[in-house]
């Protein structure tokens, strides 16, 4: 498939500026060829796939924007909520203040709602809010074909050594996108591996340092019975090394 830079707007619903900045920023560069007998840069399939990878895709639908479906994704991914609309608009790549705006409405509309939950924080029981998806609205329900085509955009390079989006709700108090592996992995590690996600779990075992799960073993918050498995599989992932 060849498309020209306009068409590729079209296709993930975005603007020519838009997709001209993200090809230069991601070193794409369009060939020429002939439309209707005028010269025009074409894109292929490949770099269609990178730019898609890089600005997201959502479908059109009417009454809400891309920005409405990327926040409506972003939460319909997050099992446990966002505690706020920072961290919405960390994971829908999108500014805070237009994440504010999302919300409110969305809010407003009943597909988002503001639940208290209770957590314990240095002993103490405090109870926040959280936002979570209103799965029970009708319009919800109808929207949720759609909801489920978004790709979200990265907005960053693949080789930007971060927690994988998917992980991103058990970093409820932190923004995962400054959360690069390589500095904060003992803190990655705990948040991870003593979750209640075993995907969760085996990527931190296959992608963190051993000794990172050697931390998490002997911090004075890991449960008695979690430090014994913990101890044993830092070891474990030091002879694959």
């Amino acid at each position: 498939m060849e498309i020209t830079i306009s068409e590729a707007a079209t296709t993930l619903d975005t603007s020519v500026p838009r997709v001209t900045r993200a090809m230069k920023r991601l070193g794409l560069v369009p060939t020429q060829g002939l439309r209707n007998d005028r010269q025009v840069q074409i894109l292929d399939s490949s770099q269609v796939a990178v730019l898609e990878d890089e600005l997201g895709f959502a479908p059109n639908v009417e009454g809400y924007t891309r920005e409405d479906m990327f926040v409506l994704a972003a939460i319909n991914l997050s099992p446990y909520g966002f505690r706020s609309v920072h961290a919405v608009s960390c994971a829908a790549s999108i500014s805070a203040t237009t994440a504010a705006k999302v919300v409110a409405r969305l809010t407003e509309s009943g597909l988002i709602v503001v639940s208290p939950q209770q957590e314990l924080l240095n002993r103490k029981v405090l109870t926040v809010s959280t936002l979570h998806a209103n799965r029970h609205n009708k319009e919800w329900r109808r929207l949720s074909e759609q909801i489920a085509m978004v790709r979200l955009p990265t907005e960053m390079p693949a080789s930007a050594k971060i927690v994988p989006r998917r992980f991103w709700h058990l970093f409820w108090n932190a923004d995962p996108l400054r959360l690069p592996i390589a500095e904060h992995a003992n803190f990655i590690a705990t948040r991870m591996l003593l979750s209640d996600e075993p995907q969760a779990i085996a990527w931190a075992a296959i992608n963190l340092p051993p000794s990172s799960i050697d931390h998490a073993a002997h911090m004075r918050s890991t449960p008695e019975e979690d430090r014994h498995w913990l101890r044993s599989l830092a070891m474990a992932m030091s002879s694959e090394d």
